[in-house]
């Protein structure tokens, strides 16, 4: 067992080799410049990494260097958080240094943890982890040593891992093997659950590597790269508080009539927890009870009114998103996962795909720039303003009626992808990651497979950078022929907004799909009556549910 780290040496030295030196270091680093300050750190971090120094040296500048690095690193997220893909060159350059500075920080922690359970012999093996083990249960501060050494280590994984998911990628099978080992380290030692402070993550809020690593098992099985950025961030503040929630079982609990669906690791493999136990020594169940009495307890405050922010959700945290959120990740960690509605099945072949909201209008409109059924008081307006600010430009159109976003009917808006699998409501496609348009989740779509005769509706579920030059997408299906329309919204003093594009779906009985109407994003309110243009015929809806919501688009129930 080691943790395959390099040779260090004295040939080149970081700008420091001591906690007091780096703190003067520090002083000349630009913070508030994410892009300098990352880089500035990277190249020290990547010196320190290979340069010889004692062990507590080492931890005590890498302490020095945490707190910074992670104001840094929250900067720097903005540049590619929440981007569709591929990324633009210069968010993926903010996410490529992101990710290097974690990987760095995360190794440099993982030496002095590596120094400590080689022992006196210098030799990472299984004696002398179960020698330490020894020292450990002797010695109250070598075990708070050995502790605070692992939940560095797997905390800074943890940071990493949530970044990559902000990136759009998945953690690989070396980051979850090694993870393993850091955390089957710290179990033979004894010192896993061993609570110890970490004011940077927890401030004073007592926290241990089992809460780390449980951390780093719950924001996989959330599966949060689904999630649009903002609610991202608020599964993760989460993960990170209620690890310590977690409990360790080397067997599974005899009797789960009472408990939650306990998640199952094997810490010899290269996955994450999952939900089904399999055949192997090195298995262990991660008990989520407690977690799930906190997550039913917050779910039940909120649904009586209590404000997310007393329920030490986050400042940020609205409703009610945070109780649909909560929800979720309740069947998720607590409840065996998500069951899928419609099994998939491995499926071949090309398929034509469009995406965004006015690109799919237009072309299942057969190609045809939308126009308002009639000149409301709003377009009226903004014709008018345009005549006095530009005047009258009907010669550049002709007398066709033409707008000036005839330039649409030169877009290439298909794209080709490979079908990978499918169900009656979902697909998972893949093309090379730079060809084709951007797309990320919640991206209103249309898509047509090889043998299908017309364009289903959809929305991006999640979309993921595979390798080094793959783009993997998941798609919910919208069941139904859907019909271009023309929808506004009638207020209840009979003001009426201005004509937008939209789509009419029909109701699916055998799928239990209710007849809905896809708007604009922010078009919903309850009871919200909505006009709906349908082959120069008008239907007054009125809005009662949202079955869907992505970022441009609501997909809402109706009754007339």
């Amino acid at each position: 067992m080691n943790f395959d780290l390099p040779e260090t040496g004295t040939e080149q030295s970081p700008a420091f080799v001591n906690a007091i030196a780096c703190q003067d270091w520090l002083v000349t680093v630009p913070l508030a410049n994410a892009v300098q300050a990352q880089s500035m750190f990277l190249r020290q971090l990547n010196l320190l990494h290979r340069f010889t120094l004692a062990p507590t040296d080492r931890f005590a500048i890498l302490e020095a260097l945490r707190g910074p690095v992670s104001d840094v690193q929250n900067d720097a997220v903005k540049k590619f958080a929440g981007k569709p893909l591929p990324f633009a060159p210069h968010e993926q350059a903010a996410l490529d240094s992101t990710l290097s500075v974690w990987h760095m920080l995360a190794l440099g922690y993982l030496r002095c943890f590596d120094a400590f359970c080689s022992g006196n012999a210098g030799v990472f093996s299984a004696p002398a982890l179960l020698e330490l083990r020894a020292l450990c249960a002797a010695s109250a501060d070598q075990a708070s040593r050995a502790a605070t050494l692992a939940q560095r280590t797997l905390s800074v994984f943890a940071d990493w891992q949530v970044d990559l998911c902000r990136g759009e990628q998945l953690p690989n099978a070396a980051y979850w093997k090694k993870l393993h080992h850091i955390f089957f380290a710290a179990e033979t030692l004894g010192i896993a659950a061993r609570a110890i402070n970490d004011p940077v993550r927890h401030g004073n809020a007592p926290t241990s590597a089992l809460a780390a690593y449980s951390e780093c098992n719950l924001l996989s099985t959330a599966n949060p790269y689904e999630l649009p950025a903002r609610h991202l961030a608020w599964v993760a503040r989460w993960a990170r508080r209620w690890g310590a929630k977690l409990a360790l079982l080397k067997a599974p609990p005899e009797d789960i009539r009472n408990r939650a669906v306990p998640l199952w690791v094997d810490l010899e493999s290269d996955r994450p927890a999952g939900y089904l136990p399999q055949p192997s020594s090195s298995g262990r169940w991660l008990e989520t009870t407690e977690l799930r009495k906190s997550l039913v307890a917050r779910i039940a405050l909120l649904e009586q009114g209590r404000a997310p922010a007393e329920l030490q959700l986050g400042d940020d945290v609205t409703q009610p998103a945070a109780g649909q959120l909560l929800q979720r990740v309740l069947q998720r960690w607590c409840k065996g996962g998500a069951p899928r509605r419609h099994e998939r099945h491995a499926a071949t072949g090309g398929c034509s795909f469009i995406a965004g909201f006015v690109a799919v209008h237009y072309h299942l409109s057969g190609r045809q720039v939308f126009r308002a059924p009639s000149r409301d008081d709003s377009t009226l307006r903004r014709e008018r303003e345009e005549f006095e600010t530009f005047g009258d430009r009907s010669h550049r159109v002709g007398n066709t009626g033409d707008s000036d976003e005839s330039h649409i009917e030169t877009w290439e808006v298909m794209d080709d992808w490979h079908l990978l699998d499918e169900s009656a409501t979902g697909l998972r496609l893949a093309r090379p990651l730079k060809e084709g348009v951007r797309i990320g989740a919640g991206l209103l779509i249309a898509v047509k497979t090889s043998d299908s005769q017309r364009f289903t509706l959809g929305n991006v579920r999640w979309a993921l950078r595979e390798g080094e030059d793959s783009l993997a997408a998941g798609i919910q299906l919208f069941p139904g022929e859907p019909r271009p329309v023309a929808v506004r919204t009638v207020e209840a003093g009979g003001a009426r907004g201005s004509y937008q594009q939209g789509f009419l779906l029909p109701e699916i009985t055998a799928l239990r799909e209710p007849a809905s109407v896809v708007v604009p994003a922010g078009t919903f309110r309850i009871d919200r009556s909505v006009e709906v243009m349908v082959d120069q015929k008008l239907q007054v809806l009125k809005l009662f549910r949202v079955l869907d919501r992505g970022a441009e688009f609501e997909r809402c129930n109706f009754y007339d």
